[in-house]
């Protein structure tokens, strides 16, 4: 996983300006921009791997709201719609990529969050991805013993042989982190990390500039109404 330059605050912060944008303008010109931006950002930070994963596990989504968007308006408002998820979790994707959970969560707890409530969150977001790989050696030896696991609906059937599994081994996960936590002191007051965040100049013109271009937006769209 590659760190930017930018401090996670700063990053959230244009992450959250960006959706608010995209969410604003419905104009397909400005979405096929943005999301043009993003391939480029994918290209230059070397996501190629991620992205199509990333695009994979997202495409049913988009398509379903493309469909939903153009049966119940039209088809414009269908290209728009899927076209507008997609960015926004193109954002989103770039977001968590370029940031490490250990300092998204100091960088939360920097701004006053519970502690509890960053911890969970960064032990989330680093649960996911050993659930994925569990899952998948799971879906392996079921194959290897005879069990039709695959594509298509028929799968759905054999589904337990996985979930099966896979909720006992999340089970021990969660126990022996648990075991863990109390054995190094969770919840002690005047905890130390080892990376403080701290903006910096680049922090707060990302900042700024991001806030700035939302008070256009917003202030614009207030008198177009």
């Amino acid at each position: 996983m590659k760190q930017s330059i930018l401090d996670p605050r700063s990053k959230l912060v244009l992450a959250c300006v960006a959706m608010v944008l995209l969410m604003a303008f419905s104009h397909w010109a400005f979405l096929i921009t943005s999301f043009g931006i993003l391939i480029a950002l994918v290209l230059f930070l070397r996501f190629f791997r991620f992205w199509f994963n990333f695009l994979k596990g997202l495409s049913f989504a988009v398509l379903t709201f493309f469909l939903i968007a153009w049966l119940t308006f039209d088809l414009q408002t269908g290209i728009i719609s899927g076209l507008r998820l997609l960015t926004i979790g193109g954002v989103f994707f770039l977001f968590f990529q370029a940031t490490p959970p250990e300092l998204l969560s100091n960088a939360l707890l920097k701004m006053g969050f519970p502690y509890p409530f960053t911890f969970v969150l960064s032990a989330s977001m680093q649960f996911i991805p050993v659930l994925i790989h569990r899952a998948r050696n799971i879906r392996d030896a079921q194959r290897a013993r005879g069990i039709p696991i695959g594509g298509g609906l028929r799968s759905i059937l054999y589904l337990p042989a996985i979930a099966g599994p896979l909720l006992i081994q999340s089970f021990k996960f969660a126990d022996e982190l648990a075991e863990a936590m109390e054995a190094r002191g969770f919840g002690i007051s005047g905890r130390r990390f080892r990376y403080e965040p701290r903006f910096r100049w680049i922090d707060w013109v990302v900042v700024v500039g991001s806030l700035i271009a939302l008070i256009i937006v917003v202030s614009g769209l207030f008198k177009s109404v």
